[in-house]
């Protein structure tokens, strides 16, 4: 069927599959992508989006990706009132030290974020109940970050169903230091966004195509002492919780858990490290890596291995003490398996 389309939403009729419309739209930053993304988005159709992503060049595909997960994210609806409001996943990063039986306090951490003013946005808000596993969120498709969002939006009961189904909570008899995820929702007043800005329901200043932007330093400094209250109060309220971040969205979440990288960490955040698991991960065809680690003369030594047993690379790095520790804290929280010896 002809589909009326053209620069910014004017004139023109083509004949396009709904993927074609989505591309057009999108490259002409017509004002109607996000009503035919929302549509969708909320019919469960990834294949169309997938399908959009094939007509694309490489370089494209990249940002039409980045805004279209954090397009599914988000979404329009009503108060009881019928007043317009914004609804918004953020994800919190917590690094976590012994068994997940019982659940995360929402009540704690939905203090934390209020007494720390990150909730000053929100209209209403709600928590997910559980600890959730990065490494299968990670395979979670845009329409699936749609149907958890309209979920969490309908209940929390509807949403932890989804999640139970989609076997993305985190084994609670695991033992030692790991990194998880909690998800919750934010619900504002939905006011207009200027221009690109992306939601930012916590007010962690996110704002701007592509979140960078220059944050004046004051609001840096209220920024930074909210995210130290916060997780002072959630740790001091679970001591399974070492350390805990609001991070933005499941991008933001799986970035944050790839790198492994605190902001109270010490020093340059161990930048070669990352780098040797960066260059051995590229290598794999799976993104699975196993390391070993052993203290010589020459300070920590890594080996690296495919999920086969390839050995991939090695090298020395010079730490010991703390920082040797700090180090394979790191390697831990990044790799699959790591043996000592």
């Amino acid at each position: 069927m002809a589909k009326k389309d053209g620069v910014n939403g004017k004139g023109g009729q083509f004949s396009g599959t709904p993927a074609d419309r989505l591309v057009r739209l999108w490259r002409n930053n017509d004002e109607r992508f996000g009503a035919l993304l929302d549509e969708v988005l909320d019919g469960n159709r990834q294949g169309v989006i997938e399908a959009a992503v094939g007509k694309l060049r490489e370089e494209e595909s990249y940002d039409f990706m980045d805004e279209v997960e954090a397009f599914s994210e988000t979404a329009q609806s009503t108060d009881e009132q019928g007043d317009p409001t914004l609804s918004t996943l953020f994800w919190l990063a917590l690094e976590v030290d012994g068994r997940l039986d019982e659940p995360p306090s929402v009540d704690t951490i939905e203090r934390a974020l209020d007494s720390a003013g990150l909730l000053e946005k929100a209209s209403d808000m709600r928590l997910l109940p559980l600890w959730l596993d990065p490494e299968p969120l990670s395979y979670l498709e845009a329409a699936d970050r749609r149907t958890l969002l309209r979920r969490l939006i309908d209940s929390t009961e509807a949403a932890e169903t989804f999640v139970r189904e989609q076997d993305l909570v985190a084994a609670p008899d695991d033992a030692g230091i790991r990194l998880v995820g909690v998800v919750g929702l934010v619900i504002e007043e939905d006011a207009e966004q200027e221009g690109e800005a992306m939601p930012d329901p916590l007010n962690l200043g996110f704002a701007g195509e592509g979140r960078e932007m220059e944050i004046d330093p004051i609001e840096q400094e209220r920024i930074r002492q909210s995210m130290v209250a916060f997780a002072e109060a959630v740790g001091a309220a679970d001591p399974r919780v070492k350390r805990c971040e609001p991070v933005g969205g499941l991008n933001d979440l799986l970035d944050f858990t790839a790198e492994g990288v605190w902001p109270d960490d010490v020093g340059a955040n161990f930048d070669e490290v990352n780098d040797f698991l960066d260059i051995a991960g590229n290598e794999t065809g799976d993104g699975v890596l196993d390391v070993a680690v052993s203290e010589g003369p020459d300070g920590l030594q890594l080996r690296a291995y495919n999920s086969d047993g390839v050995l991939l690379d090695e090298r020395s790095f010079d730490l010991s003490g703390d920082r040797a520790e700090e180090a394979l804290a790191l390697i831990k929280r990044r790799c699959r398996r790591v043996s000592e010896g």
